[in-house]
């Protein structure tokens, strides 16, 4: 699905105004000036990239069937060999069943050396570079065979006109991926390459994802919307990192009280045992 020939992809981008619709989604005119309590850009990422990695830390395992599992962020895909300037850096992707030497030791996924493209892809929204990740980025990475794009905003749609939408592709082609909301109310989108739910939960609503789910523990975040993976085969959400040690210490602290009862319930019985046998002894002896 990727070119190897001089000049690679056309990377023109289109201009922000045109009235037709790219892949489903029109463009929205904002002012970046005009947003209240503006937050750097960085900022308004980096939430969202740091609690895909906390997330996703068990996707290997959740998989089963995939030998080696390899997440980036921001890491250079070049796929001209002829001119390795020519790249695209998704804000986080995944590649399964790939060796990670030639990565290492070029600091980049070079297609032409790993030999397939990654199967998943994400952006997240950001003032820079939303427009780039609308218009000129899905026909890259439908180009070079990315199975699915997945865009969240973290305002909450209003950059990219929607908080979540995903891509799947379909005959060198990408298809919309239906977003729906689910039973609690989050915007809710199936991916198959991840097999998982991936929701977008909005401030706005005034869902508590502690109500929906004991445990969730989710971080603060500054952003109008997060996003969250859950794991339809269990029906449920992925934990926080609190969540996951929360999760860990009730465990800890359960399989202790159990193991007390065990000891205690383990006493007793001797206890009744040789209360037995003192009275069958006696009435021998009588």
């Amino acid at each position: 699905m990727y070119s190897g020939s001089r000049g690679g992809l056309d990377m023109v981008a289109k201009p922000v105004d045109q009235k037709e619709m790219i892949y489903g989604i029109a463009p929205v005119p904002i002012d970046p000036d005009d947003m209240p309590d503006r937050i750097p850009i960085e900022m308004m990422q980096s939430s969202t990239i740091q609690h895909i990695m906390e997330y996703l830390k068990d996707l290997e395992a959740h998989l089963g069937d995939v030998v080696s599992l390899l997440m980036l962020s921001n890491l250079p895909i070049r796929y001209d060999p002829e001119n390795k300037r020519v790249f695209v850096a998704p804000d986080w992707y995944v590649s399964f069943n790939v060796h990670i030497e030639p990565i290492l030791m070029d600091t980049a996924y070079e297609l032409w050396e790993i030999g397939k493209p990654p199967e998943w892809a994400l952006e997240v929204a950001s003032f820079s570079t939303f427009q780039r990740d609308m218009f000129e980025k899905p026909e890259i990475y439908a180009r070079i065979g990315i199975r699915e794009y997945w865009m969240f905003d973290p305002t909450g749609g209003r950059l990219y006109g929607e908080t979540l939408s995903g891509y799947r592709l379909e005959g060198g082609e990408y298809e919309r991926i239906e977003i729906v909301e689910n039973e609690h109310g989050l915007a809710s989108g199936y991916s198959e390459e991840l097999r998982l739910q991936m929701c977008a939960l909005e401030v706005a609503s005034g869902i508590d994802m502690e109500d929906v789910q004991r445990g969730m523990m989710l971080e603060p975040d500054y952003n109008p919307a997060r996003l969250l993976f859950r794991n339809m085969e269990t029906g449920l959400y992925i934990p926080s990192s609190r969540g996951w040690l929360a999760q860990a210490e009730r465990e800890a602290r359960e399989s202790a009280e159990r193991e007390a009862r065990e000891r205690v319930d383990a006493a007793e019985a001797r206890a009744e045992r040789a209360e037995a046998e003192l009275a069958r002894l006696r009435g021998t002896g009588d």
